[in-house]
């Protein structure tokens, strides 16, 4: 004889120590409040993480538009470009004056400084002479602070 169907036996109350359709309202609410918990600390994390690859982003540029300036220099008698525009797009291309944040950098050659030019990035808040400042020459670049 077979056993009686999932259905007969819920008709029946003969359910017991069977397993039951579904789930109950505290076992979907359970779900829904550590979810919640896990999207809000993703929310917290995220843009910090955004920050961080913002500022090794533009470390990087600073670093490529260096060697630009410095293959210029070679090319031109040991100057440096009067501006970064220069470069554009024999050296570099055209987007690479500005840094992460869309800012074009503070960029002045310097001849007879301690280094040939200056080449800063304003950083995250977007104004220079701040502490926030990213500075080719005291940058570090695998640091993303």
């Amino acid at each position: 004889m077979q056993p009686p169907s999932l259905d007969t036996r819920i008709k029946k109350g003969h359910a017991g120590l069977m397993a039951r359709p579904g789930f109950s309202l505290i076992e979907l609410t359970a779900v829904l409040v550590i979810l919640g918990l896990l999207m809000a600390g993703a929310a917290i994390a995220v843009p910090k993480q955004i920050q961080k690859a913002r500022i090794k982003t533009t470390k990087t540029s600073m670093v490529t538009i260096k060697t630009a300036i410095n293959t210029y220099m070679a090319e031109n008698a040991g100057d440096a470009p009067a501006s970064i525009a220069v470069l554009i797009p024999t050296f570099i291309e055209q987007g690479s004056e500005v840094d992460s944040w869309e800012n074009p950098y503070y960029y002045r050659a310097t001849p007879g400084g301690t280094q040939p030019y200056d080449l800063i990035s304003a950083g995250p808040d977007k104004e220079f002479s701040t502490p926030d400042d990213i500075n080719l020459w005291t940058m570090n670049v695998r640091n993303s602070n």
